[in-house]
């Protein structure tokens, strides 16, 4: 037989039932909660920084090829992240001796800090002068002749910002000088946001780091541009008059081959290999005929064959149009 429950069990139990339910809508609002920091806010939208992306990405690309022939090896580069910090933290995270560039950006004006490896410079100026190129593992200072022959790999690496970056803006890109000790490097105050892109460097199996970092209030003027917010919300736009102006030029003196199609005929493999110096093929047209003219092996006009000024020429009697051309 059932037991009876008492009134007080009854109130026992509709108690317990209450408090597990709010308990598990208490855990429910704790799940939903996330972790906002307000002295690090993100101030990069989420299609900025796939833009910035984008950018680094063929900065990324080129670099590596133009590595892998001045080295002569395979270079692997990679695009690791990037990243908004503060400065204070970008320069704690250099340590000292490094080998760091302090570049500038003339429209609008900025400077930006190229942080390249110790080791990853002694590699280069190695295999530049023809050595076998090792990773040292000593973290030693970068000479003078070292930032000399580095010159040419620098330059090129700011050339190839400004080239990237002049799908948004157009702007000149030079490294002005070298450091050593990251507390010397002051481009922005140190509670000030940065954006920090970092690369990534696989050669023989060693890894190395390439770091460039941007001011925010830099990149904030880039991308706050209206051309740029309609690029970022709207994707390309349609060329502009001046764009089709030079692709039509372009186009005008693009050399095209032009094939006469005098006649054809068949043959069979046994024929082939019997023709002799002076035998004659026939073929199935007439010179009163309208021969087949190619343009890159496709059929766009019907011409006549003949002589002009002692040459050889055809006179197009028609011009097939779309339709006629998909079909052939």
């Amino acid at each position: 037989m059932a037991k009876v429950l008492s009134q007080e069990e009854i109130d026992a139990l509709l108690t317990s039932v209450s408090t597990g339910d709010e308990s598990e809508v208490a855990q429910d609002q704790k799940s939903k909660l996330s972790l906002y920091d307000f002295k690090h806010p993100n101030l990069i939208s989420k299609e900025q920084m796939r833009l910035l992306e984008n950018v680094h990405e063929g900065i990324v690309r080129n670099l590596g090829v133009f590595l892998s022939a001045q080295l002569r090896m395979i270079v692997d580069m990679n695009l690791l992240a990037v990243d908004q910090i503060m400065y204070s933290e970008f320069v704690m995270s250099i340590s000292s001796p490094c080998a760091t560039y302090v570049g500038q950006i003339d429209d609008p004006y900025s400077q930006f800090v190229l942080e390249i490896s110790p080791q990853f410079v002694i590699f280069i100026v190695e295999r530049l002068f023809g050595g076998p190129g090792t990773f040292v593992t000593t973290n030693r200072p970068v000479s003078v002749i070292e930032r000399k022959i580095m010159g040419r790999v620098v330059d090129r690496i700011a050339g190839e910002i400004a080239k990237n970056w002049k799908t948004i803006k157009e702007f000149n890109c030079t490294l002005k000088r070298f450091e050593s000790n990251p507390e010397f490097v002051q481009i922005v105050p140190a509670s000030e946001p940065v954006v920090v892109v970092s690369m990534e460097i696989k050669i023989r199996g060693n890894v190395s780091m390439l770091n460039v970092c941007y001011p925010y209030m830099w990149i904030s003027n880039i991308l706050s541009r209206p051309e740029v917010q309609e690029k970022i919300l709207f994707g390309a736009k349609e060329a502009t008059a001046d764009e089709q102006r030079l692709i039509e030029n372009s186009l005008d003196y693009t050399p095209v081959d032009i094939v006469a199609i005098l006649g054809k005929n068949r043959l069979t493999l046994k024929d082939i290999i019997e023709l002799k110096l002076g035998d004659v093929i026939r073929l199935d047209s007439t010179t009163r005929s309208r021969m087949q003219i190619d343009v890159h092996n496709r059929h766009l006009f019907d011409a006549n064959i003949g002589r002009k000024d002692n040459n050889y020429a055809f006179r197009i009697h028609s011009v097939l149009k779309g339709d006629e051309i998909n079909e052939k």
